[in-house]
Parts: structure tokens; C-alpha cells; sequence
């Protein structure tokens, strides 16, 4: 019993003295955790920023993907489920928002696919049109779901859908794509050195069949 006992001290004494791995990583003082689930499916924690605009501190931010990677296009092409976390750090327009995010988009999306999603583009302005004004502390949450689209979520409180694979893949490129909203805002949610990240081109378009 005695020997039991020792062998039983020294394996928790073994365990106790092992790293302990954060369980969050925080920006600003926005706290994020280094896991979820989005959709019934687990994501991690790739990488998180702050936006800023002419020093003045926006939202920080924080991209969940299937695996970690550090390419832009590996990122945004990835199967499986993914998330767009932002936390605002002060009172922004909300009409003001949903149209940095459409030109966002307009930099990044080439103009053929822009008019396939022009429908989606539409709905996703009228979502941010129809909401209260956003406050610093509010959260806005962008669950992008394979084979369905993008759920908007607003401080906890579902606003609405856009349908399409496609959709979800223009919103990435909002900080992700070749022209980003931020550069180095990019390589942060990627975890790369500013400047040292790969382009995200877009996916290649299959040619269509002639009859």
C-alpha cells in the first residue's frame, strides 16, 4: 500500500508540474477561447486582431477554422465550419458597418462572381439596416456552415441567413483576401509575421460545359 501511495504522489506530482495550456487567448482585453463548436462541429482558434481605422481602435477580431493554418486560400477554401468573432471597442454605425463589409467583399470578389451573389449581397446589407445602433462591448458573430451559409448573430440574438458556400467564401476574403481591409490584420488571424503571409486567390471557377 505504502509503495502505491508513493508511485500515486510522484505520477501527481508529475502532472502538477506540467505546462498548463491557455484556454483563451485575449486581445485588448477581449477574451476569446482557443476552441468551439460552430455548427456541431469543433474549430480552433487561428488567429485574432485588432481592426483599427486612423488609430482609432474598431473591433477585435477572431477567425475559428476546422485546423490551423497560415494560408489566406487554405483558410478560406477549407471545408467544414468556421467563425467570424469580433468584439466592437466603440459605438459604430451600424449601416456604416454592413457597408465597409459589402465593399470589403466589392475589393476582394472578382465582378462575375460578384452579380452570382448579388441576391446574398443585398440580404446581408438589410440585415445591418434593420438593427439598433452598436454600442463598444457589442459582439457580432459570423457562423459560416458548409452546404448552408452564414448565420448572423448579434450580441447572442440570431438576426438572419444568407444562404451559399460561395457567400461565406466572399465574407473571408473580406480580411483574408488579396486587396484586406487590414494587411496586417490579416497575417495576425493567420499567425504570421505582418507581410509574411500567401495570397487568397480565389478558388478556381470550373469551365462550363458547351454543348
Amino acid at each position: 500500500m505504502k509503495r502505491f501511495l508513493a508511485v500515486a504522489a510522484l505520477f501527481s506530482a508529475a502532472l502538477l508540474s506540467q505546462p498548463v495550456l491557455a484556454q483563451t487567448t485575449e486581445v485588448d482585453k477581449v477574451s476569446l477561447p482557443n476552441a468551439a463548436t460552430v455548427g456541431g462541429q469543433s474549430t480552433v482558434l487561428n488567429g485574432m486582431g485588432m481592426r483599427t481605422r486612423f488609430s482609432f481602435r474598431v473591433y477585435v477580431i477572431g477567425l475559428y477554422l476546422p485546423r490551423k493554418t497560415t494560408n489566406a486560400r487554405e483558410a478560406v477554401t477549407m471545408p467544414g465550419a468556421k467563425r467570424v468573432h469580433m468584439t466592437l471597442r466603440r459605438e459604430v454605425n451600424n449601416r456604416e458597418l454592413g457597408d465597409a463589409f459589402l465593399k470589403g467583399i466589392r475589393d476582394n470578389v472578382p465582378p462575375a462572381e460578384i452579380q452570382r451573389l448579388g441576391v446574398q449581397l443585398v440580404q446581408f446589407g438589410q440585415f445591418f439596416g434593420s438593427i439598433p445602433a452598436l454600442k463598444a462591448g457589442d459582439t457580432i458573430v459570423l457562423d459560416l456552415l458548409p452546404g448552408k451559409g452564414m448565420n448572423l448573430i448579434i450580441n447572442g440574438k440570431q438576426i438572419g441567413d444568407v444562404a451559399g458556400d460561395e457567400f461565406n467564401s466572399a465574407l473571408l476574403r473580406i480580411w483574408l483576401g488579396d486587396k484586406p481591409v487590414q494587411p496586417d490584420l490579416k497575417d495576425l488571424l493567420l499567425g504570421v509575421r505582418p507581410g509574411q503571409s500567401a495570397p487568397a486567390a480565389a478558388p478556381q471557377q470550373q469551365p462550363a460545359e458547351r454543348n
